[in-house]
This record gives C-alpha cells, sequence and structure tokens, in this order.
C-alpha cells in the first residue's frame, strides 16, 4: 500500500489509492488546486507580458528621455535630503503650496549655464517655487534670489567649495547607459533616506 500523504489543499491525511500519485485528497480540492495553477500561470503570463512591454519602452527611449529621467531621481533626491532645511535661497521653512508641490530642487549653476553640472550634489538644494521659479522671469528678483542663494550656499558649503562649482568644469556627455546608472543610483539613495527616517 502506498504511504499515506497531505492534501495539499486542505492539509489532511488520506491514504492515496495503488497505482495512483495524487496530490490532493478529493474531486472538490483537486478542482481548487486546478484553480490555483490556472491562478498562478496566469500571473506568471501578465508578469512576464509587463516585463516584455518594459523592455519594449527602454527599448524605444531616446538619450533625451533617459536625461529626463536621471534628472528626476535626482531632483527627487535632493528635496528629500534636504527636507528638514529651509529654501536656500530666502529661508523660507512652510512656502504656500503650488501645482507640482512646494519645494523644488533648485541648482546654483543652472543646468543651462552648467550642464556639466546638473547631477552635482553641491550644486543643488531644496528651494521654495517663488525662488526657483520666480527668478527666471524677473530680472531683478533673479539677481537677488542668486545673491541670496550664494550667501547661504557659502554658509552651508564653504568659500573655497562655492568657488569651486563657479570655475570652468569639462563637459560631460552621458551615454544612455550612464544616465541609466545615475536614476537608479539617485531612486535607490532618496529610498534609502526614507527609510532612515522611518517612512
Amino acid at each position: 500500500m502506498p504511504k499515506p500523504k497531505t492534501c495539499r489543499i486542505c492539509k489532511t491525511r488520506y491514504q492515496p489509492e495503488p497505482g495512483l500519485r495524487p496530490r490532493v485528497c478529493s474531486v472538490p480540492c483537486a478542482i481548487k488546486l486546478a484553480q490555483q495553477q490556472r491562478k498562478v500561470a496566469a500571473e506568471r503570463r501578465e508578469r512576464e507580458a509587463r516585463r516584455e512591454l518594459r523592455e519594449a519602452k527602454r527599448g524605444l527611449r531616446t538619450r533625451r528621455d533617459w536625461t529626463k529621467i536621471a534628472q528626476a531621481a535626482f531632483n527627487a533626491f535632493i528635496r528629500e535630503r534636504d527636507r528638514d532645511r529651509p529654501c536656500i535661497s530666502c529661508g523660507v521653512v512652510n512656502p504656500p503650496e503650488r501645482y507640482g508641490g512646494a519645494w523644488d530642487c533648485g541648482h546654483y549653476r543652472s543646468v543651462g549655464a552648467a550642464p556639466e553640472l546638473r547631477f552635482e550634489e553641491l550644486n543643488a538644494h531644496k528651494q521654495c517655487k517663488a525662488c526657483n521659479g520666480g527668478s527666471g522671469r524677473f530680472a531683478r528678483k533673479g539677481e537677488t534670489v542668486r545673491m541670496q542663494y550664494r550667501e547661504r550656499l557659502i554658509e552651508r558649503i564653504g568659500r573655497e567649495a562655492v568657488h569651486w562649482l563657479e570655475g570652468p568644469h569639462p563637459p560631460k556627455h552621458y551615454t544612455v547607459e550612464e544616465l541609466e546608472a545615475i536614476a537608479k543610483k539617485y531612486r535607490a539613495k532618496a529610498r534609502e533616506l526614507r527609510r532612515a527616517r522611518g517612512a
């Protein structure tokens, strides 16, 4: 006689029939097992389809797309890093909420003026939307915002580091692989900061 087995569905012990090797004790349990197997197979197919779609989308992304993705990941990390700090320019702690949130990642040397510093952590700090967005529209205000940014930046990272940021830098031409690695790196760093503060 075959040894007693445990049903995979109801977990009861049963005596299988000689010559048969069933994994369940009864027909209702066999139906449930078949349903479970169909569900697992469907989930596997769905995961595979999502993976193939993700890979297809990745193949269609241009270098410009990857630059945007990497920049978004970097900016999110800067906002998370400076979460408990005030605006680097005006010192405000609770700015009014605006479309897209109250805070931006403000670059001391702008991405347009110094694209080689776009992913330099010393060059980017949390900035309220009024200072980051408004400074480009009003020349006078822009100059004031820049001066305030510089003063507070010297307090934060030191005069020597600010002089280094203001100096010349070799141009950087990122490959798609480098941009993908930058996005991954800053997503991981932001996740680590959130984990550290228990979020």
